[in-house]
């Protein structure tokens, strides 16, 4: 399958483009009797550092081919040069005017808010736009624009994907401009950015050329760092994926223990979202450990212990997180 995508520009004189498995090729025929045969493809990120929790800057190597063929082929061309979309950012990159075979990288440097620097890839950070702007004899200055998928014509266009904490929940939201034989989105979370669980699968539009917006809320979001994505699977059962995005949720601004003071030994949680998660440790005003437990609910049944001020610390097995709170013994 392949898809003719509408470009942009003043195009006097005939061009075509295709969109091939993992590459994109534009024909660009002058007056004079030439033409000119470009072929682009994201092959790489490479980010500027290794380690990246808090971000990174990056730029992306391209593969690309510029041929001629046909009568009165000048030595050079006046511009050859090109901006390639990763999702909401562009990069600028250069070809040769005078053509030839080879890789370039881009020059933006552009910044990356996540932490997959180790992961990313063409593909996860949707980088499947690009432009060429060029001009030469008998071309007039003109920008082709095309897209080039890994593994064929995108399904869908994906204008932006969030997830953001609002109050106890995880907020997911996805846009598209386009649908192609689109099946079904799944919401994928993990903690480690490695192992990955389908959380839910919302049914596409099939078809669409207009801006659809959907949203999702994860309800049981797990403290401290998540990291979602989003996989898109065609009609034909292939699939995509999103850029991930990394979610801080300090769960422990929204936990309390109640009834403090306490005249008894049951003490509830509220804000609490996966208990069997928490490890339960009860601390005196030296800091020594007075009880330990594995929670199974938000509500615990403590021993009976001396009258005064302790400190109830909750740790999140799987995150690592862990919440102190104030508790009172009457």
């Amino acid at each position: 399958m392949r898809k003719f995508l509408p470009f942009t520009g003043l195009l006097p004189f005939f061009l075509l483009c295709r969109i091939h498995s993992g590459y994109a090729q534009a024909n660009v025929t002058s007056s004079t009797g030439y033409t000119v045969h470009i072929t682009i493809q994201p092959v790489s990120i490479i980010p500027s550092s290794v380690s990246c929790q808090y971000g990174y800057n990056y730029n992306v190597k391209l593969n690309y081919s510029v041929t001629f063929t046909g009568s009165n082929i000048p030595a050079s061309l006046y511009t050859l040069q090109g901006t390639l979309g990763c999702g909401a950012s562009s990069h600028f990159y250069d070809l040769p005017n005078n053509g030839g075979s080879g890789s370039t990288m881009s020059v933006s440097n552009v910044w990356n808010p996540n932490s997959d620097c180790a992961t990313a890839t063409p593909a996860s950070l949707l980088c499947n736009t690009a432009s060429i702007q060029i001009e030469g004899a008998g071309i007039t200055a003109q920008t082709v624009t095309f897209a080039f998928p890994t593994g064929g014509p995108l399904a869908i266009t994906l204008a932006d994907f969030n997830a953001e904490a609002v109050k106890d929940k995880v907020k997911i939201t996805w846009s598209t401009v386009a649908e192609i034989n689109n099946d079904y989105f799944s919401i994928e979370r993990s903690v480690d950015g490695t192992l990955w669980n389908m959380l839910k699968t919302i049914k596409g539009s099939t078809n669409s050329s207009s801006l659809l917006n959907y949203e999702w809320f994860d309800e049981k979001p797990v403290s401290g760092i998540a990291y979602y994505r989003l996989k898109q699977t065609d009609l034909d059962g292939k699939f995509t994926y999103s850029t991930t995005r990394l979610v801080k949720f300090t769960a422990g601004d929204n936990i309390f223990a109640y009834p403090i003071p306490n005249t008894g030994n049951t003490v509830n949680f509220k804000g609490i979202l996966q208990p069997k998660n928490i490890q339960l440790i009860l601390h005196d005003v030296t800091g020594v450990t007075v009880y330990s437990t594995s929670l199974s609910s938000n509500t615990v049944e403590l021993p009976d212990i001396k009258p005064g001020v302790y400190t109830l610390s909750l740790y999140n097995k799987v995150s690592g997180v862990t919440t102190n709170l104030r508790y009172v013994k009457l």
